[in-house]
């Protein structure tokens, strides 16, 4: 899928918080050059110190817990978290 199909499944306050997590991940995703696993593709970008341990907290929850909670994060900073990624990305 697209980050733009992502990123709307991720807005869309009909689907389970979780399930909108998880699609900020995906999108999120969609910004790496797969370096193999999804781990090792997200240490490959470029993201500030805090940026990096969000993502690494999301895609943790989202390998080891989900759908579970309690949530790493609301849906809202997943999406913020997923536009600082893309925006970051698209500036290189």
């Amino acid at each position: 899928m697209r980050y733009e199909d992502l990123m709307r499944d991720a807005r869309n306050e009909i689907l389970m918080d979780s399930s909108r997590l998880h699609a900020a991940l995906d999108a999120i995703y969609t910004c790496c050059t797969p370096a193999g696993s999804l781990e090792e593709s997200l240490k490959a970008i470029d993201m500030s110190p805090s940026d990096t341990a969000l993502v690494s907290r999301l895609a943790a929850w989202v390998l080891n817990v989900a759908p579970l909670g309690p949530l790493p994060m609301s849906p809202d900073e997943a999406i913020a978290l997923a536009e600082r990624v893309h925006k970051n990305m698209g500036a290189r």
